[in-house]
């Protein structure tokens, strides 16, 4: 051996060299893995990267070893690709967790649904698994909380029964498959279920078992060639139930080339005047407008299909609406958006008044007229004038699904000859300005002086006309069509004058269209077209009236192609039509416009965090104290990012684990349902290990009783995660901690109170957004004081509680009352000196002026006293502010005012407290023998030692737990102050339409809506701003064991109430939801002034001067209109409940009933008033 060393050592040099090399690297890299952590960890949700990727192929090998073998003797490339085209064809997301809301059938109610399951997005190359056959089984096991994704994949030539996958377990954490065997019995031939079992390995050894369904076998013919098996399983794991899928199937062949995705169409730089229909151009919403843009587009499609026709026409485009504007209108413009946004003072409506007639009044530039002369000429030849246009606003931003600004504008119909042409293009350029225009777009956060266009298109004198919904406008479902019909133009039908036949088709399976009821309404007019120019209102005839005015095959024609338009567009469709002559004319197509509006069920559930398990434990204990009712949705995203921040930072710090945070894929300890904030109880039992003295301890501190519930302490037990024993350097660490955690706190204060403020002198609302986000880590070590002096206040307690326990030998009744005698001494804490301070500074406002004179004072006048006098009580009234002003209730909501905010809330109090309390004498400190006298529990020497020494730093850490609270109160008052001058900003901008907006939105929310001016968005805020008194309102009690619920949630509904009611009526449901408030009949819009927020407006008919008063109203009831009245139309892009149809309602009802509002029955009740 030596000599053969030898000899090779002198003949080859080169190659024993080359293996000393490779041999040494080889060590050299095992010792430093070793001692080094991977840089990426590929199931690290923390770590850079998506937090959702789940990589289920080992990561490659982060360093190259050199070969000691030639190229040679290494294995062809060629015969490696089978592997590496494997794991690209493999490179998918997965995220298992669940999916809640409502489910309706046709017209049945409303169910929930709480469903848990999996998400999986492939990203891999389909033609890198031709020949793989797979398996996979997906499950989930809800009372245990364990779901997994197990795959066995094998491929011809190449391996077998590949395992990869994925175990989410009960803790919360996953774990990577490692090994699977799966087999499943053959189905017999009567049976239509059969059984499977599943073996697999991830940390442990499972043992899956269950019933399968019979398969679903789907075959592919798009991208891919092959087939897939889907079969229903039921299982145990565990000894717990679950249930999922098995997926099982094999990729035929490669997939065909897939077709190129054509580039999107870019605007054209230069963009004329004026377009026609036909022109390509027309079709961006940019140039052309909502309306433009569609009349666009539905041109193309007619020439496809056929069977429809579109009227000809031209747009006039946002390009000749910047060259008419001039210097005046733009001054005007300007002075306009300042008083809307509230910059300055001043009558909005006289200032919308004087922009529309500083409009109508500016000269159209010839080349604007001369390019609508060319452009219609080209079209309608010499005789243009000949022809009768109507001519309508094209908005950008109008007409699209978030927005509809239904009825904003004006449109003129029947206009002849093209001197009245420019005039009506002038004043549908001036409608935007409209008083009620203007109020939309602000409500709406949209820019005031939006680019326009406008629409000319040739009128048809059409027999019959209306419009049409390619699903349920009401309900959304999208297996029935809706069409609504009059005789001649379609006005009376959009404006909802009368009221119009209304057909109701339904999608068969087959895809049939069937005709399921007509309601023939009560149509007293219709519109007609005159010869000379414009439209006049023409009665019908009894006839006319008890007749449908479109017949069944007519009906379903409609239908048909309102399919094709709703294909073409790929949405659901709002379409105006008209007939004349058996053609149907298509006279403009809209996205519907709630179509995927939010539910009440969804605004309450959309903070909701995911159930780990069914049977999961939820607690409001502490944090119902601190952080009581309802937190606004801004409030919860502060405090949840805040939240977990700081307790990683804490872990960190300490460089031990922290087990409330212990899963990296479900948020814990703190989260939120309903909007209320709740803790999770087997973290909270578990963060100091498992029925130890220290868990005690900490659970006394939050529940204020040891948790007995032997079912519960079990549920904590399987949920906690057991970590590594802290090391000697983190136990040094920690009994340095109970000693010097509140030291510098006084430097702290200093450094707080002279914060400055950066952000409070931004001057837009985009600075003052990054500002605020730059300054979230300023307050960190603020904050840590309350944390520290918390958990040290928690461990000085446990220490107090550990004697106790170990004198009395025992846990009981004796400990817990010894316990909380000795905690509950008096200990000067500052949340205890506030009531008192109160107290002070109310029995000196009675010596100084006397109780009954300030008691008499309006709450005005008595807080204007106390800030200008110089008496005793004004300074330390003064003071108080100063030193507490930043406390409030709900403190922890950054939506929450304060008392330096509104010193008026304290001024009420001390008007109730002036003359109602006495001086007392400062209570002192007992003595600690005293307090030992009267223990029930026997205390050795030893034992009166030790807690002469303990309590001391008990109170001492109750004092620093107090302490740091306030500076964490201050330094989220000092976000408060940033969010509240963002809001002032944004308002000052137009982006939203109120300042309190701003806190029923989340920062990433904020971040888009300064981006994008989404009305949808805004329109979010509005409906979570109008729920929030209902979730403020719910109660939960103090442990709670699955979903939460409210114990006061009521089903506000109308069977709810019928015993109770003693007034109901009948109408049709036009927009749903359901509300309860006070009546306010108006039958002219002088009463409806009167409107107060929160009330059910009653009124004959609405029109667009109503539309003010919809952002304040909370339900709507009509005696005439239909679908797509006016008040519908509004009441559904709000959603806000509606019911039309109510004959008499307006006289049987009164101001001030209390009353229901089903809007998806159709039911309006008088209820008993609450105060009854």
């Amino acid at each position: 051996m030596v000599l053969s060393t030898v000899i090779t050592l002198f003949s080859s040099p080169l190659e024993f060299i080359y293996w000393i090399k490779w041999v040494l690297a080889y060590a050299a890299i095992r010792i430093y893995s070793f001692f080094q952590k991977r840089r990426f960890d590929p199931y690290d949700v923390d770590g850079l990267g998506d937090p959702i990727k789940l990589g289920y192929i080992i990561p490659p090998v982060e360093k190259e070893l050199e070969s000691p073998f030639s190229e040679s003797h290494l294995q062809d490339p060629s015969s490696a690709s089978v592997v590496a085209k494997l794991i690209s064809g493999l490179n998918f997301y997965a995220q298992t967790g669940v999916v809640t809301g409502t489910v309706s059938v046709n017209d049945g109610s409303d169910y929930e649904m709480y469903l848990y399951g999996e998400k999986i997005r492939s990203l891999g190359k389909s033609s890198s698994t031709v020949g793989c056959q797979f398996t996979s089984i997906l499950g989930s096991s809800p009372s245990s909380g364990r779901s997994f994704q197990l795959t066995n994949a094998s491929a011809p030539y190449s391996f077998q029964n590949l395992p990869f996958g994925f175990v989410v377990e009960k803790d919360g954490n996953l774990e990577p498959l490692k090994e699977l065997d799966i087999n499943i019995k053959p189905f017999s031939g009567k049976n239509s279920r059969s059984s499977f079992n599943a073996n697999f390995t991830t940390g442990e050894r499972y043992e899956l078992s269950g019933r399968i369904e019979e398969p679903i076998v789907l075959y592919s013919g798009q991208g891919w060639s092959g087939y897939l098996e889907l079969s229903f399983i039921e299982f145990e794991l565990k000894n717990k139930k679950g249930y999922g899928l098995i997926l099982s199937g094999e990729v035929y062949k490669e997939p065909k080339q897939p077709l190129k995705i054509l580039p999107s169409p870019q605007v054209p730089e230069s963009v004329p005047l004026t377009v026609q229909f036909t022109d390509e151009t027309s079709h961006f919403g940019e140039i052309s407008g909502g309306k433009g843009s569609s009349l666009g587009m539905l041109t193309q499609l007619s020439k496809k299909e056929k069977s429809f026709i579109v009227p000809k026409g031209i747009v006039v485009t946002t390009a000749a609406y910047q060259e008419f504007l001039t210097d005046d209108i733009l001054d005007a413009v300007k002075h306009l958006e300042d008083v809307a946004y509230g910059n300055q003072n001043g009558d909005l409506k006289q200032v919308c008044s004087k922009v529309t007639q500083i409009v109508e009044k500016t000269s159209l530039p010839d080349k604007i007229c001369h390019s609508i002369i060319e452009d219609l000429k080209g079209i309608f030849g010499e005789q243009v004038n000949k022809h009768k246009f109507a001519v309508r606003s094209s908005a950008t931003g109008e007409d699209t699904a978030a927005m509809s600004a239904a009825g904003q504008m004006d449109t003129f119909l029947g206009v002849q000859g093209v001197n009245e042409i420019f005039t009506a293009v002038k004043k549908c350029w001036a409608s935007q300005f409209g008083h009620i225009a203007v109020e939309y777009k602000r409500r709406n956060g949209q820019i005031l002086n939006s680019p326009m266009a406008v629409v000319i298109q040739e009128m048809v004198a059409c027999d019959v006309s209306g419009v049409m919904f390619t699903c349920d406008p009401v309900t959304n479902n999208p297996s029935v069509i809706t069409i609504t019909a009059n005789y001649g133009l379609g006005e009376t039908v959009v404006s909802g004058s009368v009221e119009p036949d209304t057909f109701v088709l339904r999608k068969e399976d087959s895809g049939n269209l069937e005709l399921d009821e007509v309601i023939v309404g009560a149509k007293h007019q219709r519109i007609i077209m005159q010869d000379s120019g414009g439209t006049v209102i023409e009665d019908l005839d009894e006839n006319s009236r008890n007749e449908s005015c479109l017949s069944k095959e007519t009906a379903v024609r409609l239908a048909k192609l309102s399919l094709k338009i709703e294909k073409f567009y790929k949405s659901t469709r709002d379409i105006e039509w008209g007939i004349l002559n058996n053609e149907i004319y298509i006279l403009q197509s809209r996205p519907v416009t709630n179509a995927a509006a939010e539910t009440d069920n969804e605004i309450k559930h959309e903070f909701d965090a995911p159930l780990r398990c069914e049977n999961e434990y939820f607690t409001i204990a502490n944090v119902g104290e601190v952080m009581p009712g309802a937190t606004s949705p801004l409030g919860m995203d502060v405090i949840t990012k805040w939240f977990r921040y700081i307790f990683k930072r804490i872990a960190a710090d300490k460089k031990y684990p922290d087990l409330i945070l212990n899963s990296k894929y479900y948020n814990s300890g703190l989260l939120s349902y309903y909007n209320h904030m709740m803790g999770t109880v087997a973290e909270l039992l578990t963060r100091y290990g498992y029925e130890t003295p220290a868990s005690k301890g900490f659970q006394m501190s939050i529940f204020g009783r040891n948790i007995d519930d032997p079912d519960m302490l079990k549920y904590a037990k399987e949920k906690m995660t057991l970590g590594s024993k802290p090391s000697l350097k983190i136990r040094l660490k920690y009994y340095w901690d109970l000693f010097t955690y509140d030291l510098g706190y006084k430097k702290a204060k200093e450094e707080l109170d002279n914060y400055h403020l950066n952000f409070l002198k931004t001057k837009t609302a985009k600075e003052a957004f990054e500002a605020i986000l730059k300054t979230v880590s300023d307050f960190n070590k603020f904050i840590m004081y309350q944390f520290d002096g918390t958990e040290n206040s928690s461990n000085w307690n446990m220490y107090v509680f550990q004697i106790l326990c170990n004198a009395n030998g025992r846990f009981d009744n004796d400990v817990y009352s010894d316990f909380a005698r000795l905690i509950g001494t008096s200990s000067n804490v500052e949340s205890a000196g506030i009531p008192q301070a109160m107290q002070e500074v109310a029995i000196q406002i009675s010596e100084d002026i006397g109780a009954e004179i300030f008691r008499s004072m309006t709450v005005e006048d008595a807080e204007k006293w106390l800030q200008t006098t110089s008496s005793l009580s004004g300074n330390w009234f003064r003071q108080f502010i100063k030193t507490h002003g930043h406390r409030c209730l709900k403190e922890l909501d950054v939506h929450s005012i304060t008392w330096d905010m509104n010193p008026k809330l304290l001024v009420k109090l001390l008007q109730n407290l002036a003359g109602s309390t006495r001086e007392e004498r400062k209570k002192e400190e007992e003595s600690i023998d005293k307090i030992f006298s009267q223990l029930h529990v026997p205390l050795s020497f030893i034992d009166k030692c030790l807690l002469r020494f303990v309590l001391p730093n008990c109170r001492r850490a109750v004092r620093a737990r107090e302490a740091g609270k306030s500076l964490t109160i201050k330094s989220y008052h000092q976000w408060r102050k940033g969010f509240r001058h963002l809001g002032k900003l944004m308002v000052s901008e137009g982006r939203l339409p109120d300042e309190e907006l701003t806190f029923f939105l989340t920062i990433e929310e904020i971040e888009d809506l300064l981006e994008t001016r989404s009305p949808s968005l805004i329109s979010r805020a509005n409906y979570r701003k109008r729920m929030f008194p209902i979730l403020e309102n719910y109660k939960f009690p103090e442990i709670m064991q699955g979903l939460p619920k409210p114990m006061n949630e009521e089903d506000e509904s109308a069977e709810t109430y019928e015993f109770v009611a003693d007034l109901t009526m009948k109408g049709i449901p036009v927009s749903q939801g359901v509300t309860k408030g006070f009546a306010r009949v108006a039958m002219t819009l002088e009463e409806a002034s009167y409107l107060k927020p929160g009330e059910i407006l009653i009124t004959y008919c609405t029109d667009i001067g109503w539309s003010p008063y919809f952002p304040i109203i909370s339900g709507v009831v009509t005696e005439l209109g239909g679908l797509i009245s006016h008040g519908a139309v509004v009441s559904r892009e709000y959603g806000l409940p509606c019911v039309v149809g109510l004959q008499g309602a307006t006289k049987r009802f009164q101001t001030g009933d209390y009353v229901l509002l089903d809007g998806k029955k159709g039911i309006l009740q008088r209820l008993p008033h609450p105060d009854s």
